[in-house]
């Protein structure tokens, strides 16, 4: 696993160390989300897009690509 070194202020760090066990799984997981966030906003927008261009797709097809994304295992590996 690749090391990222980050600078906080005196108090930030004190104020994680006092809250959590594990700082470096504090990060992880809140770039995660902010990763899951990332993705959801670009097919937001790829369906916007869609939409706009009045490409044919229907809701039953939205909800198919959905269901596939889902079973693809993507959203799976993305923590809530």
């Amino acid at each position: 696993m690749a090391q990222i070194n980050i600078s906080l202020s005196d108090d930030l760090l004190a104020y994680i160390e006092g809250k959590v066990e594990n700082p470096s799984a504090l990060i992880e997981s809140l770039l995660q989300k902010w990763q899951h966030q990332q993705e959801k906003q670009a097919l937001a927008e790829a369906c916007k897009m869609v939409d706009e261009l009045n490409l044919g797709w229907d809701e039953e097809w939205q909800t198919q690509a959905i269901t596939d994304w889902e079973a693809s295992g993507l959203s799976d590996s993305i923590p809530q």
